[in-house]
């Protein structure tokens, strides 16, 4: 069970450890219920392992498949506000990039002005 819920806090901090964690979680917990149902004992940790390791795994692999989605974008950005040495110059490359992130998600305009500091 304490993998899963590492692997799902893990997801939503750092993805690729996640991903590992994920796995692992999801391996340890069916391998545990296996056991357990063959040797006719309970397991109470196996089956909150296995679903909070597969939400985790979820969420790390959304994550990714975004990133790699924005990546562009995301690359494109990042390469802008390290490249600016004042306020305005970090206001431009919001200006540049969220209309950019906006159309690739299908989004409302001004959206990422209110979720944008989660990139």
């Amino acid at each position: 069970m304490w993998l899963g819920v590492a692997a799902l806090v893990t997801s939503l901090f750092f993805y690729p450890l996640g991903l590992v964690v994920g796995v692992a979680a999801l391996v340890i917990g069916i391998r545990a219920r296996r056991q357990a149902r063959a040797a006719r004992v309970i397991a109470p940790g196996a089956v909150p392992g296995i679903v909070l390791g597969s939400v985790g795994l979820g969420l790390a692999v959304l994550a990714v498949a975004s990133t790699a989605y924005l990546w562009p974008e995301l690359s494109g950005y990042q390469d802008c506000l390290g490249a600016a040495n004042t306020g305005i110059d970090k206001t431009a490359c919001k200006h540049e990039y969220y209309p950019k992130i906006e159309k690739k998600l299908h989004a409302p305009a001004g959206s990422m002005n209110k979720y944008g500091d989660y990139f």
